[in-house]
């Protein structure tokens, strides 16, 4: 197994274990909250959430994506970019804040609802701040210090969350929590940064500065574009059907993070790796890309297939029979997840060979498409519509990614006998399902996720050498 391959898994191994981790519980704190808090609270939340979120960019600007880039190409260079990178933040949160708190009181939204935009655009600050310290961090492909960081502040805030909600059972202090888990994540990240690779370099540099922002605009206009068409169409219901139905809307969509994880941990890991192999060895680039791609569209279609067979049992156990109507939602978004794990590699592929012009535009032609799709679907159809419109923008995306692989490099991502074998692994996992429909959810639920990696490997999308190579 190649030192670079070793080093993706390495680091994919520590970050999925820790993202594992950290989701479980935020998981169940999450859950707990919609059963606390109530459709109406949840859906205060839900909609602040999805603002800062979305235009938590702003105090970014691209230029986590970028140091990255160019710190993997460079060791040398760290402690000018993180340093740089800081004095930028200190401008861009000022920024940020105004925004965010701008359209909130545009938008005449209450004052709960304006107090949870504060704590988490507050929130959103300290993440950014510890951004700088999280892209050295990826740039030497040293991720075993964020599993660290992540699993603790996770679990602090996760525990934290558990005990406020439960005295309180306030939407406030599910919000306290999420800003203590940031500032743990600020305060861990600087720590291990610091003590690791030395302090950064506080020589301000104006012209170097704007140099900075210059490089790292492509970045942020794909991430915002990115952000958008994730995000957009929760505002749109937010404004046009109301916070019920943008909590049952968020019930079902919040679902796909749990497994997004593992896709998260992958394109950390992937990024600096590409980065150096497009200049150094673009032979084995090809060949990781090739191989990610395939091993995660099997992936994201095999948990497509059983959360949508089981959409209306799972809805129920997590959320309870208050939220039932999220289950009509959740099939047709989990198989967006189907497509967003093999774009995502499409996608992280083109920034790491420079790309991140084409990035943007494909970015942006994605939230032309879902904003045209959320103003048609949605006054027809509600949260559904607004479902159909996430998963057919990213369809187009996948499209548009695999075709701007395949223009600017010799990859070769379409295999007529791969798709062969993900046919017959769909079918395998949908007859299980069907033929244990009478017995019960539960031995659905954990006999065909069981049943994925062996069906894998009868199919052949996964080999005995792939294997031994994980291990």
């Amino acid at each position: 197994m190649s030192n670079t391959y070793r080093t993706i898994f390495r680091n994919s191994l520590a970050l999925t274990g820790a993202r594992f981790f950290s989701r479980v519980l935020q998981f169940f704190l999450f859950i707990y909250a919609a059963r606390i808090l109530g459709v109406d609270n949840f859906g205060i939340f839900s909609f602040g959430y999805v603002l800062v979120n979305m235009l938590g960019l702003t105090m970014d600007l691209g230029m986590s994506s970028y140091t990255i880039q160019q710190v993997s190409r460079d060791y040398k260079k760290t402690s000018i970019y993180l340093g740089a990178s800081l004095y930028a933040r200190s401008f861009l949160i000022v920024l940020g804040y105004i925004l965010i708190i701008g359209i909130g009181l545009i938008m005449g939204k209450d004052e709960l609802s304006m107090k949870v935009l504060f704590i988490l655009t507050t929130a959103e600050m300290l993440n950014n701040i510890e951004k700088s310290f999280d892209a050295v961090f990826r740039a030497h492909e040293k991720m075993y210090y964020l599993a660290i960081t992540i699993s603790i502040s996770n679990l602090v805030m996760t525990l934290m969350g558990f005990v406020l909600l439960f005295y309180s059972q306030d939407v406030l202090y599910y919000c306290y929590a999420i800003l203590l888990g940031a500032f743990l994540r600020l305060l861990f990240g600087a720590y291990w940064c610091l003590k690791k690779f030395g302090a950064p370099s506080f020589e301000f540099d104006f012209n170097f500065i704007l140099q900075l922002l210059r490089k790292s605009f492509p970045f942020v206009v794909g991430g915002l574009f990115v952000t958008i068409y994730y995000n957009i169409d929760t505002i749109f219901l937010d404004i046009t059907e109301g916070k019920q139905t943008v909590a049952y809307y968020s019930a079902a969509y919040r679902l796909l993070e749990a497994p997004l994880f593992i896709n998260t941990a992958i394109r950390s890991a992937l990024f600096p790796a590409l980065s150096r192999l497009y200049k150094s060895n673009r032979d084995e680039l090809g060949k990781v890309v090739s191989n990610f791609f395939y091993k995660e569209l099997a992936l994201g279609v095999s948990v497509a297939i059983i959360a949508a067979f089981l959409a209306e049992d799972i809805i129920r156990m997590i959320y309870g029979e208050e939220y039932i109507l999220a289950a009509r939602a959740l099939p047709i978004l989990i198989f967006s997840l189907a497509i967003i794990m093999p774009s995502t590699v499409c996608g992280v592929t083109i920034r790491a060979m420079d790309r991140q012009n084409v990035s943007a535009v494909i970015a942006g032609g994605g939230v032309v498409i879902n904003i045209i799709l959320n103003l048609f679907f949605i006054p027809r159809y509600s949260y559904l519509g607004a479902a159909w419109a996430t998963l057919l923008t990213e369809f187009a995306m996948l499209c548009l990614n695999v075709k701007m692989v395949g223009q600017y490099t010799t990859i070769k991502i379409l295999n007529a006998v791969y798709f062969g074998r993900l046919v017959m692994m769909g079918c395998s996992l949908l007859l299980f399902l069907y033929l244990m429909n009478n017995i019960g959810f539960w031995v659905q639920l954990v006999g065909s996720t069981l049943l994925i990696l062996p069906i894998m490997l009868l199919t052949g999308i996964i080999s005995i050498k792939d294997m031994k190579k994980m291990l």
